[in-house]
């Protein structure tokens, strides 16, 4: 059974990682008429299992396929938050991944990385 999305979904996402380890991630979805934005954030401490980035390909794909997204309209950003450290790693951050798609499967991830404004413009325009 698909699951039902309005036009803005604001959540903690539970998947199944590498390993099949329970996974969790924040997850926004915003769908507008020509475009679907998917922001999935990396949760750190509290994430058990698989990151974000790292099962990038597989999320996405899921993601589309449960709440009825076209692949071809999909913005996926991959957030870091900011952790409380001088850490540039630790850095708030913002990266578009685009993906190749071929035979109903997402491949080779390409990160492209956006200012808190850019984002800003996508979501509100």
């Amino acid at each position: 059974m698909m699951a039902r999305v309005d036009n803005y979904q604001d959540q903690v996402y539970n998947f199944i990682g590498l390993w099949d380890v329970p996974s969790i991630c924040g997850l926004k979805i915003l769908k507008k008429e020509n475009e679907a934005i998917v922001i999935a954030t990396d949760l750190y401490d509290e994430n058990p299992g698989t990151s974000i980035t790292e099962w990038n390909t597989k999320l996405a794909k899921e993601l589309c396929d449960k709440y009825e997204i076209d692949y071809k309209k999909l913005i996926y950003i991959e957030h870091t938050p900011y952790k409380k450290t001088k850490l540039s790693f630790n850095q708030e951050s913002f990266f578009k991944v685009n993906f190749e798609i071929t035979d109903d499967k997402f491949e080779n991830p390409k990160w492209q990385e956006l200012t808190i404004e850019e984002i800003d413009k996508l979501l509100t325009e």
